[in-house]
């Protein structure tokens, strides 16, 4: 490998990592869509990561926090980091860090997307159960959702 070529590597990584936190394998694909081979890049994405400027822990953290500020469920963060390739002990304890009350954010979201009132009718319900499915909570965060309203 030539020095130019690396150069650019080291200069698109740092690109990247200025702007957002990346994953590693996330750092990989990007590099091979701007057409650099995956045997040129690994070397130096690993002493990014070795030097701690690149790190799979806080991207893991990020995606937490930006999918509790979204109001998304544990599932739904679980799912797209796995999209990554984040190690699950990784994700485990990032989420451990985050601190989140899941059963409040599910009443939360529920209540800001469908109002104060419980549902009326088992259609409207579903329809709410569904919506929180799809935000990636687990149905005993749903149930508690549903129970704060008759507390």
């Amino acid at each position: 490998m030539t020095d130019n070529p690396r150069k650019i590597i080291i200069e698109s990584i740092t690109r990247m990592l200025s702007r957002r936190e990346h994953a590693y394998h996330e750092l990989l694909r990007k590099l091979s869509q701007k057409g650099f081979a995956t045997d040129d890049c690994a070397p130096v994405v690993e002493e990014f990561k070795q030097a701690g400027i690149q790190s799979d822990a806080r991207f893991a953290e990020m995606k937490v926090r930006s999918g509790v500020a979204k109001g998304q469920g544990p599932a739904r963060i679980k799912a797209e980091c796995q999209q990554f390739s984040i190690d699950e002990s990784l994700l485990e304890q990032a989420m451990l860090e985050n601190d989140t009350d899941w059963f409040t954010l599910a009443g939360q979201v529920r209540r800001k997307r469908f109002g104060l009132k419980p549902p009326a009718t088992d259609k409207e319900k579903f329809k709410q159960i569904r919506f929180l499915q799809y935000r990636g909570f687990y149905s005993d965060h749903i149930q508690h959702a549903f129970d704060d309203d008759h507390e």
